[in-house]
């Protein structure tokens, strides 16, 4: 009975001090805006971030989705309240094509999963009026949130390999932000919080409990609706990947062929 309350106890302390370095990282991410922008879904990750840059700043969520999707539906049922703060944007499905050669060139891949979930966070970057963009990235590669790593063998390994594929995707996304004059940025990635999840163990990240545990907790603290809420990846939630499948299907193509065709030859892109 004590050891299991002391346990308690270090659950708590863990996810206090991960809600303080989160807090802290997204401050810095903020700076000196008086507004700034949120990617949001409506999922854990980005529910977190908008609920800390809240308290620092003049805050608006744009959530992208196709028309239909998941995401459009949710948009259009909370704008229906003016004082939601949410800004909904349609992806639209005759530019899709374009967006794909643009996200994968950005990028610099065909891969259409890649693709798929980048598409909504452009248009946030094309249409946000903030200077500065709070995305969620890394909070999945770094606290265990891809079902795929309970069925790996290699766990810690597989995560590093994300986690790197993360960074290196969100600096390019930073660059094209930049070239727009905005700032992207993302609270999870900062040095302080990715040294706290690297010594987290293992099992505060995901186990029979579930995934993101720790994150979960967060989210309690914090008083999030979000915080028992089935993990959503943007591709499919956005509709983004469905449409990509539609047209590639319409072409007689294999998605992969598709998207190779439409982006182009991505060797040699600076």
């Amino acid at each position: 009975m004590i050891i299991s309350g002391l346990r308690a106890v270090a659950r708590m302390m863990d996810a206090h001090e991960l809600l303080d370095l989160l807090r802290h990282s997204t401050r810095q991410c903020i700076g000196d805006s008086s507004k700034v922008a949120v990617a949001f879904s409506g999922g854990l990750d980005s529910a977190v971030v908008f609920a800390l840059a809240e308290e620092a700043a003049s805050t608006v969520r744009y959530i992208c989705g196709v028309h239909g999707s998941h995401d459009s539906n949710q948009a259009e049922e909370s704008a229906l309240d003016s004082a939601s703060g949410l800004h909904p944007i349609e992806v639209d499905r005759e530019k899709m094509e374009g967006m794909v050669r643009r996200a994968g060139r950005i990028l610099r891949t065909t891969d259409p999963v890649r693709i798929s979930y980048t598409i909504p966070v452009l248009c946030v970057v094309d249409t946000a009026k903030e200077d500065v963009v709070l995305v969620g990235s890394g909070a999945d590669e770094l606290f265990g949130g891809y079902a795929k790593y309970l069925e790996s063998s290699e766990i810690a390994l597989t995560m590093e390999r994300d986690k790197e594929k993360m960074l290196a995707e969100l600096g390019l996304l930073d660059s094209y932000a930049g070239s727009t004059g905005k700032r992207l940025r993302s609270p999870y990635v900062s040095h302080d919080v990715m040294e706290f999840a690297d010594r987290l163990p293992l099992s505060r990240k995901l186990g029979p409990e579930g995934r993101k545990i720790i994150l979960r907790e967060v989210a309690g603290i914090l008083g999030l609706e979000s915080r028992d809420r089935p993990k959503r990846a943007a591709q499919y939630s956005s509709g983004v990947m469905k449409e990509m499948k539609r047209m590639a299907s319409g072409r007689k193509m294999a998605l992969g062929d598709w998207t190779a065709e439409i982006v182009g030859d991505v060797r040699g892109i600076p």
